[in-house]
């Protein structure tokens, strides 16, 4: 992702009507994406979803946009501005107004001094964030001695300031359906199963017209990628692992940092991810990487499910390749790992293996979407030494972003395993941890000197700021910065964020917040000139004719909206 002068513009999120969704779930038929694009094998896909119990039915009002920069920019398709509803409340939302953040002192641009309370890896304090250009500079009590200090923009958030949040698990291209668009008719023991469920199959042939697969000469690739990226950014999250294909699309070098692609504004891409189980060939070829430093991390889902079919398939990946369990490696992580017991979670601590935890999704497919049994062994997996990442796997089943996936993972927690996992626990599996999975801790995951300056800044109680995570929205997100950019937050700090093109005001759940979408230099071809609400009004008309094509008995619109308000 080129991080770029970022277009912000106008959009309002009807907040505090109500709307609500009937569970749905699919999953994707996606390809094994390689490091630098390369592709491997497509065998069968792996998915995820959220409880039904968690959904109401209703109409979505439609949100008002305001168009501050509408054609301005360029890169657009021909589809209508405007955007669908952008909140689904699931229950009336408190509108009681918080402190809001302030703009204290204007400095030169692209230095920014963050003043509130300040998360750690290993600590938190009241102190500051001194950003220059991309990068964090200072994170301290206090950044006074620094050089740049004196000239930059100083923002009293009046808030928690933590880094910003990594999604190691996502099917993003999925993330314009919810769980209206599918829900499994039963619980079912691996992910072989439920793909055969014809609404499912239909969500996925639908999915694959619009970005143009097969003989479909459509092409809204880009739209549904950063639709996801912005589902992701109202909720505090920067980098995202997305398996989006094709891969390394000049469109995905905007908004949030596509961490498996080349455009991730990190100098190198070396994240490797596998949707399927890899072919022989297909393995020994990452093998190879990981002799050559090519790869330095390999996410592949693995024994995705309850049944002694998922299981087995962590044997068959030691013994898939040429050197047997050249797989079994640090540079790997299991995504899933819903079957795995004790034996292989022991081999995979003998090998400095890792793991990605979506429980959502294994409660929906796996346990009915009641069960909270029917997920992965995390404790277990903790007490043997195993680095775990928390991750959404995609909003079909019910998380919409890592947010929403923490507080179903801390649900889990409490109702199954007595409170294992503390409320840092769980932050450090968004964060630090994270970042680990993707041999990426030494430029993003933490308030430091010298990381990328990726933050967020949320409402809450100080005094205990993860627990004020986990109770976090994307209405209590004051501030996203991504590379040094602020891309969403109140309303009250917009005069920091990029002013060409410009920016969209939105509504999230009765709080104003802005959004910078659209970015300079946009074209036909990369889209990046593209308005949040060009975005959406693309996106909601591409459902609605693909719905009036009648190439299928079931119907995908309306576009899933951008935030939910429970």
């Amino acid at each position: 992702m080129d991080r770029r002068v970022l277009l912000p513009l106008v959009l309002l999120l009807a907040g505090c009507a109500e709307e609500g969704t009937v569970v749905t779930r699919d999953a994707l038929p996606d390809t094994t994406e390689g490091v630098d694009g390369t592709t491997g094998d497509a065998t069968v896909e792996d998915g995820d979803s959220a409880p039904p119990d968690d959904t109401l039915a209703g109409d979505a009002p439609l949100a008002e946009t305001s168009d501050e920069t509408a054609g301005e920019t360029t890169g657009e398709t021909g589809a209508s501005d405007a955007p669908p509803a952008d909140t689904d409340p699931d229950a009336a939302v408190s509108c009681a107004p918080t402190p809001a953040p302030a703009i204290t002192k204007t400095g030169v641009a692209g230095k920014f001094l963050l003043q509130g309370t300040v998360v750690t890896p290993d600590t938190f304090f009241v102190g500051e964030v001194l950003v220059e250009g991309d990068t964090i500079t200072c994170a301290a009590a206090s950044c006074a001695s620094m050089p740049g200090a004196a000239t930059a923009t100083v923002i009293d958030t009046r808030g928690i300031i933590f880094p910003g949040l990594i999604d190691t698990h996502n099917h993003i291209l999925f993330d314009i359906f919810d769980e209206t668009d599918w829900a499994p008719t039963k619980a079912y023991g691996n992910h072989n199963q439920w793909p055969a469920e014809p609404r499912y199959s239909a969500m996925v042939d639908a999915k694959q017209y619009l970005n143009g697969e097969g003989t479909s000469t459509w092409d809204f690739g880009c739209e549904m990628e950063k639709f996801g990226e912005l589902k992701g950014i109202v909720a505090g999250t920067t980098s995202i692992a997305g398996s989006a294909n094709p891969a390394n699309r000049s469109c995905y070098a905007s908004l949030a940092r596509t961490v498996d692609q080349s455009p991730n504004d990190l100098g190198v891409d070396t994240v490797q991810a596998a949707t399927l189980f890899p072919t022989k060939t297909s393995a020994d070829g990452v093998c190879a990487n990981f002799a050559s430093a090519k790869t330095t991390a390999y996410l592949i889902h693995i024994a995705e499910g309850v049944d002694t079919s998922a299981l087995g398939e962590f044997a068959k990946l030691g013994t898939i390749t040429t050197t047997p369990e050249c797989l079994y490696a640090a540079q790997t992580t299991i995504v899933h790992g819903t079957a795995l017991g004790d034996p292989e979670l022991t081999t995979m601590a003998a090998k400095g293996m890792k793991l990605t935890w979506s429980p959502r999704s294994n409660v929906f497919l796996y346990g009915g979407g009641t069960d909270l049994t029917k997920t992965t062994n995390v404790p277990l997996a903790l007490a043997k030494g195993i680095n775990v990442a928390l991750a959404p796997d995609w909003s079909m089943g019910g998380s919409q972003n890592l947010l929403d996936e923490l507080r179903f993972a801390d649900k889990v927690d409490n109702t199954v395993w007595g409170n294992k996992l503390t409320p840092k626990m769980l932050v450090e599996m968004v964060t630090t941890r994270a970042a680990k999975n993707l041999a990426l801790d030494a430029k993003i995951g933490s308030l430091a000197a010298g990381k990328k300056a990726d933050l967020m800044v949320i409402g809450g109680d100080a005094s205990a700021p993860y627990d004020a995570l986990l109770a976090a929205t994307p209405r209590e997100v004051r501030l996203v910065m991504i590379g040094g950019l602020a891309l969403y937050g109140d309303v009250a700090v917009k005069a920091i964020a990029p002013a060409a093109p410009g920016c969209e005001t939105i509504d999230v759940c009765c709080a104003s917040k802005f959004v910078c979408v659209a970015e300079t230099g946009g074209t036909t071809t990369n889209k990046l000139g593209q308005t949040y609400a060009q975005i959406t009004g693309a996106l909601s008309k591409a459902l609605t004719d693909y719905d009036a094509l009648a190439l299928t008995a079931h119907k995908f619109a309306p576009l899933t909206p951008l935030v939910r308000c429970k």
